[in-house]
């Protein structure tokens, strides 16, 4: 797996790290396919089968291959050279003229990693010397228009011998030009800047027409560069639209972003121009918004400038927000992640936040959150257009709630006086009255709505109340507010002229001059945005989401605690031998719920080129295609990358006492299970060594069975096989990557106790991402099967909508929609297990349905545990079975051990004894002689073992043999 490799695949160059897996081949040929004949493509590829290194490769090579056009290191510029040119007579270019064809499209970002030096003379001279370039370029040029057109089956065929264009003497001192202007850069920047709205700088050009570095006038090259065109208008064609799509990579969280880019240095892409957009809760270096609870908020008040004071780090953007200049700082020539931007930022005193933003012009693959692309106000305020564009969502199993939660919006009773009191002020004060009247009277129109209805709410659990409309009965609420299809623009136009930092005035004497004018804050933009963005959708094209929202006022109850009586001194004091009084207090909440992720879809649906959906999770994979209105014309379920004596997948539908387990919610609630689950799971803890991850359905579960563990004692008795941990509800980030670390070094530095188990829940932090490869999950055991939470109000109201639509609109039926829930979480749990393609465990699946109905029970997993998984009649055969599995993998990891223990003791002891011998005939060096004339590796360690072996029983008496044992103990204890 070290060596590189090159995969020509529907007609495209792929330069690929290792060689690489069928599945990897597999997902490669789907994108490829995908890419080329604008189809979207929904691909499952198991965890540690290579998926992120697939998708880079292939897309890269893809986007790179498209135009033909080299891309040159560092600047997105195209350095085209006819098919037609002749070789340069000018001063500068005739000495190393080396041609480049351009219909190979290989990127001066990637490197050739197969072309050796001599091969590589061959190309140079055969280009000088032969009169015949255009006919060579032509029939290669051909050769790949054929390669397109082949059969699927020779997309897998590498070809053996393929002339890779070199760097023209041009290009190359064009770079050398680049890097001297490097230090003049900034102060030229800075001269020219233009600043323009949510934006530290408009466009730069760092060339003028005068000063052209690129090409001189005594040539050909003269009548393509003389006339120097900017940056921005060598990369864009005549519409002023990009030439080639750039990509956008979006995952889950921040944290997966970092993998991802880790996984793009090892590639021969890894120089490709390329940013990360991410929150200012990542990016942020201002002290004063670091510190500060709501920093978006902070951030937009210093960029205001209010109280005179603005935000210094947004100023120094300009010295790092073009890709040349960034790729030439020091770490940044390769592929970087956020830790390094934000590094960086601080050292340069430059915003890395609005860095990544600038950097997204000239980036062919911006990496983000996935949310930021399906969420319409954050691809406004980060001005990502989709059109044309790739779309990659990785980590996708969850992509239809994301696309749920981010067509919906819920704002509470006090968010909306706290906006109507702020524009009641501007209004009295008459700034800008003619647009923040209208503003008012949509907070007033909803405050009033609300009030009226809180009154009438159906009590639904403890303390809880609802009332429910659907979109259209909403509209009609809406109408008698005075906002209509007709008024909602004028409405929008507004709320924008709001935003305005400052409007034009004409004095009675003079020219027409600018003021600046108090603006609505932060949090009441915040408000407004995300009520207009759903207000949109409600008035879209004549109404037509409409039916896909449900409305619904909630009323729950918080206690506050009471305003105490200030003392004279205007501290707040409480009475004496009085306790502090608290109040409860109802909360309205006001929701606007999106049952149909499509709603947000259709934002880019019809507007990118391609979209492709992967995880190693997606089954079952029929939702997607009905859920999110997609058409995916590719899909592709892959295998794993490992044996099938690696994994060991087992159903058990009754504990050590025989007793039947069945997760329903009537059978966990009673003692007989609970004792039956802990039983079961201590005797698999006491079979399976290191690290035992167990899943269960839900928190309240999780805090039942640890309050009757511990009464029994059973918690003890697990205390006294492993490190116990259990996976918190909530809680800071902090404090659950210290659990995590007690976990780690339970398994690493393990003394007394085998390992650790670690007790955690579907859909939880521990769940999704997080990588527990090796001894880390031996073993993955899930209790019961995790279905949502069915009194749940939007799970309820989304299994009737399903249900309603399931015939009109081709969606699943509601019950069948719900089981797609809980068996994509249960997928996500079985993968903690098995991370690479040496690694092994067992996946354990505790529940009585899964032996009584497996059609139904099983078809929901992924394809690699549904081939594996046998089913137990008794849980004495499935822990026999275990344990014959455990032991089997164990000795190999002992063995394995073991010879790398008498290694380290045999260097250690050849080491001592080279240093006690003075003669010339040490053992190093006849180890090292043997090295050379054995013909395999192997052979030479084993000649050398077998010398090293009597030297073992030598006692040096400066150094006695007792001492070392004792080290090589304390060794293999932390080790």
């Amino acid at each position: 797996m070290s060596s590189r490799a090159e995969y020509i695949i529907g007609g495209v160059k792929i330069h690929f790290p290792c060689k690489a897996y069928p599945s990897q081949l597999a997902m490669m040929n789907s994108i490829v396919r995908g890419l080329n004949s604008r189809q979207h493509c929904l691909l499952e590829s198991p965890t540690g089968s290579g998926k992120s290194l697939a998708l880079l490769c292939s897309a890269l090579a893809w986007q790179q291959s498209l135009s033909g056009k080299p891309v040159e290191e560092g600047l997105n510029k195209k350095a085209e050279v006819p098919l037609s040119s002749v070789t340069c007579c000018c001063a500068c270019h005739s000495k190393n003229f080396t041609y480049c064809d351009t219909s190979l499209g290989i990127s001066r970002h990637f490197s050739s990693p197969s072309t050796a030096p001599s091969e590589q003379n061959d190309i140079s001279s055969t280009s000088q010397d032969s009169p015949g370039k255009t006919t060579l370029a032509a029939k290669l040029s051909a050769k790949k228009q054929a390669s397109m057109c082949r059969d699927e089956n020779d997309d897998f065929q590498v070809e053996k011998k393929r002339i890779r264009p070199l760097e023209s003497a041009q290009q190359i001192r064009k770079r050398h030009c680049f890097e001297k202007e490097v230090p003049h850069l900034d102060a030229e920047v800075a001269s020219r800047k233009t600043v323009k709205l949510d934006s530290p700088l408009g466009k730069i050009n760092f060339f003028s027409p005068q000063n052209n570095p690129g090409h001189c006038s005594r040539c050909c090259c003269s009548k393509q560069g003389n006339s120097q065109e900017s940056s921005d208008t060598m990369k864009k064609n005549h519409e002023g639209k990009s030439r080639r799509p750039k990509i956008y990579f979006g995952t889950r969280t921040h944290k997966q972003i970092a993998q991802i880019t880790r996984e793009l240095r090892r590639t021969a892409y890894s120089g490709v121009p390329m940013t990360i957009l991410s929150s200012r809760d990542h990016t942020c270096v201002h002290p004063e918004v670091v510190g500060n609870f709501n920093r978006n908020e902070k951030c937009m008040e210093l960029l205001d400038g209010k109280n005179g004071r603005s935000c210094y780090f947004y100023h120094g953007v300009h010295k790092i927000s073009d890709q040349h200049t960034f790729q030439t700082l020091q770490g940044m020539c390769k592929a970087w992640d956020i830790e390094e931007l934000v590094s960086l930022g601080k050292k340069l005193k430059a915003c890395p936040y609005y860095t990544a933003r600038e950097l997204l012009d000239d980036a062919d693959i911006i990496f983000c959150p996935y949310n930021y692309l399906l969420d319409a106000q954050i691809r406004e305020s980060m001005d990502i257009n989709l059109k044309e564009q790739v779309v990659i969502l990785d980590e996708a199993h969850n992509i239809e709630d994301c696309a749920r939660e981010s067509a919906s919006y819920s704002v509470t009773e006090v968010q909306l006086r706290f906006a109507r009191d702020e524009l009641d002020s501007l209004v009295s004060n008459n700034i800008r009255k003619k647009d923040h009247e209208p503003l008012r009277a949509v907070c007033y129109s909803l405050i009033n709505w609300l009030e009226e209805n809180s009154e009438h709410l159906v009590e639904r659990d403890y303390e809880s109340s609802y009332k429910i409309w659907s979109g259209n009965e909403m509209l009609l609420n809406l109408y008698k507010m005075g906002i209509t299809t007709a008024t909602f623009p004028i409405l929008q136009g507004h709320f924008s002229a709001v935003l305005q930092k400052e409007e034009k005035v004409t004095p009675i004497h003079g020219k027409e001059e600018t003021r600046e004018v108090p603006i609505i804050s932060a949090s009441t933009q915040i408000m407004l945005k995300g009520l207009f963005m759903v207000l949109d959708y409600l008035f879209r094209q004549n109404s037509r989401f409409a039916d896909d929202y449900k409305i619904a006022i909630q009323q729950t109850y918080s206690w506050t605690n009471q305003i105490e009586i200030s003392d004279k001194n205007g501290f707040f004091a409480l009475p004496k031998n009085k306790k502090r009084s608290r109040q409860k207090i109802a909360v309205h909440v006001l929701n606007f719920w999106c049952l149909n992720p499509a709603v947000a879809f259709s934002d880019i649906n019809g507007k990118v080129r391609t979209i492709v959906l992967t995880s190693g999770t997606l089954s079952p994979m029929k939702s997607f295609s009905s859920e999110l209105g997609v058409t995916f014309t590719i899909q592709l379920e892959a295998n794993h990358v490992i044996n099938n004596s690696q994994v060991w997948v087992g159903t058990i539908g009754s504990g050590p006492k025989g007793r039947t387990l069945c997760a329903t919610f009537q059978h966990t609630e009673t003692f007989e299970f609970q004792d039956e689950v802990g039983a079961l799971l201590l005797s698999v803890c006491q079979t399976v060594g290191q690290g035992i991850l167990c899943f269960l359905p839900s928190y309240k579960l999780l805090e039942k069975l640890k309050e009757r563990w511990f009464y029994t004692g059973l918690w003890n008795n697990l205390e006294l096989v492993k490190t116990v941990i259990v996976e918190p509800q909530g809680g800071e980030k902090t404090d659950f990557d210290e659990l995590l670390q007690v976990y780690y070094d339970a398994i690493k530095y393990k003394g007394e106790k085998d390992g650790a188990l670690l007790i955690a829940v579907c859909r939880g932090k521990v769940s999704e991402g997080l990588d527990f490869s090796d001894d880390n999950a031996r073993a993955v055991i899930t209790i019961g099967i995790p279905f949502p939470n069915v009194k749940d109000l939007q799970v309820e109201l989304k299994r009737r909508y399903n249900d309603h639509h399931s015939k009109s609109r081709g969606l699943l039926p509601g019950r069948q929609w719900y089981e797609i829930q809980a068996y994509r979480a249960l997928n996500q749990a079985l993968g903690r297990c098995i991370r690479h393609k040496n690694d092994w465990g067992a996946l354990i699946l505790v529940d009585d349905r899964f032996i009584n109905n497996p059609s139904r029970y099983t078809s929901g997993l992924s394809k690699w545990v549904r081939q594996e998984i046998q089913h137990h009649s008794t849980f004495e055969n499935a822990l026999e079975s275990l344990a014959e599995f455990s032991k089997k993998h164990q000795k190999v990891i002992d063995a394995s051990k073991k010879n790398k223990k008498c290694l380290q003791d045999n260097a250690s002891t050849l080491k001592v004894t080279c240093l006690e011998d003075s003669t010339p005939t040490c053992l190093l060096e006849a180890a090292s002689h043997l090295s050379r004339e054995s013909p395999r590796g192997d052979e030479a360690k084993m000649h050398v073992q077998e010398l090293q072996c009597p030297k073992m029983n030598i006692k040096n008496p400066s150094l006695p043999s007792g001492n070392i044992s004792r080290k090589e103990k304390k060794k293999s204890f932390i080790v």
